[in-house]
């Protein structure tokens, strides 16, 4: 079901049953602050530091491997000056989302669910600055951000959770199950997600295209979006190897692909590999 063939009526048929949560006023305040000629970072760390939870997420991401720091971080106010601008809200947005589909009645496969989309942010946004294709701030981002349709799925469908569990080894592609079964995708209710939090508009398309695999192959006048789509496709390869023994039948599919279009060889795959193991132990 493409994005572009969905009207408004059809928006709100998909999203019928499914609440998504509003941006939270710290959310809000923060992006407001954005806008700003010249935006106060201690007023952005102020903000962060009046809701516990976030602010405790955020100090464990922001000394998490995927940015690095050259020194451990104790306080909100360092985060913000630490990480810089963009990738201080980048982590907000995606803390805050996280919190806000996570909800009060946590599920051991929702709690399952985002410890998987923490080590693939993790991953991305080491990759991503690795090889020269995305930013730490918006790799983070993305790999958080790039299955939230899958809880709001989940909140809608009651066999959604089983349809999940079985996807992982099957040869069908997860949409086309999706599809058939619940009569819509992850990736579309992703990407409407996505708009509504006011994402930037090429991690809304990564998020709507990320199991295109034609894209992969023939990605024509799209190569920045499908290297995008590659590279999450990658981090998502690389966390299922350290995690499970058993195969990628997304990877058998797309792996030759996605390592063509990142101009990588089979070398560069195994020091990747060893890389994001030691990025993972770290963590």
């Amino acid at each position: 079901m493409a994005i572009e063939t969905l009207n408004e009526s059809a928006v709100e048929g998909l999203l019928k049953g499914i609440n998504i949560p509003p941006q939270p006023t710290v959310l809000r305040t923060v992006l407001t602050e954005k806008q700003k000629e010249f935006p106060d970072l201690r007023k952005i760390g102020n903000e962060v530091s009046k809701d516990v939870g976030l602010a405790a997420a955020m100090l464990r991401a922001a000394n998490s491997p995927a940015f690095a720091m050259r020194q451990k971080i104790t306080s909100i106010p360092q985060a913000v000056m630490s990480l810089g601008m963009d990738n201080a809200i980048s982590l907000i947005t995606g803390l805050s989302l996280r919190m806000a589909l996570s909800g009060k009645g946590k599920s051991v496969q929702l709690n399952r669910f985002w410890d998987n989309a923490t080590n693939v942010a993790v991953i991305c946004a080491f990759l991503g600055q690795r090889l020269q294709v995305l930013s730490s701030d918006q790799g983070y981002l993305l790999g958080l951000f790039h299955h939230c349709g899958i809880p709001m799925l989940m909140q809608k469908f009651e066999q959604a959770a089983k349809l999940y569990d079985a996807s992982h080894v099957a040869e069908e592609s997860i949409l086309s199950i999706e599809e058939r079964e619940l009569g819509t995708n992850h990736a579309v209710v992703g990407y409407i997600v996505a708009r509504s939090w006011s994402l930037p508009e090429e991690t809304r398309e990564v998020i709507l295209n990320h199991h295109d695999e034609h894209l992969l192959k023939e990605p024509a006048d799209r190569i920045q979006l499908a290297k995008h789509v590659g590279l999450l496709a990658l981090s998502t390869h690389l966390n299922h190897s350290y995690y499970h023994a058993t195969a990628d039948t997304m990877w058998e599919r797309i792996g030759f692909d996605v390592i063509e279009l990142l101009g990588l060889n089979s070398d560069d795959l195994s020091d990747l590999d060893e890389e994001t193991k030691d990025l993972l132990s770290a963590a």
